[in-house]
């Protein structure tokens, strides 16, 4: 850390940094970009839990250190043709 900064200064000019930015990824030949504040954790394809009457693009819920999360398969969300995962398959939380 620089001196003469406290650590809330630093807090918000690392904050700072990060604004604008976009966690990128591609699904079949189109890019799609979220925010990375918005971004938790990138974790592995976990077992999921299928949850009865939900859309199909909702896959099931995940058990996150004890939080319930859903999942949702952005392709068919954006109607795109359903794919089963690969090791390159991942839940952006």
């Amino acid at each position: 850390m620089q001196e003469g900064k406290s650590a809330a200064q630093h807090g918000r000019t690392a904050f700072a940094d990060l604004a604008g930015k976009y966690l990128t990824f591609k699904l079949d030949a189109e890019e799609f970009g979220l925010e990375i504040l918005k971004v938790q954790e990138i974790i592995k394809m976990m077992d999921i839990t299928r949850v009865p009457r939900t859309p199909a693009f909702v896959r099931g819920v995940i058990n996150l250190r004890g939080k319930v999360i859903p999942v949702v398969d952005l392709r068919l969300k954006f109607e795109m043709e359903r794919r089963e995962g690969t090791d390159k398959t991942c839940i952006i939380v």
